[in-house]
């Protein structure tokens, strides 16, 4: 069975959780994700990049990504 890295978001603490395939786990702040009164809707891991969708508080769908690395490193912002 191949491993896969895995994140999620913890809504209470506003974090990230990154589980990368060795078992290495990273947990870093998702502030970025959250500017502008946006909610997070989910996270979802492509390739090395976790990509955090979030909207407008109230919205039905995401509307933009925020972009990560599997260490934390925010690599900015798209609409979707």
């Amino acid at each position: 069975m191949e491993r896969m890295m895995t994140a999620f978001w913890d809504e209470d603490c506003e974090q990230v959780h990154v589980r990368r395939p060795t078992g290495q786990e990273f947990i870093f702040s998702g502030r970025q994700a959250l500017a502008g009164g946006h909610e997070v809707f989910g996270v979802q891991v492509i390739d090395n990049e976790i990509w955090v969708l979030t909207g407008a508080a109230g919205s039905r769908r995401p509307t933009w990504k925020a972009r990560y690395t599997q260490t934390g490193t925010y690599r900015g912002t798209s609409a979707l």
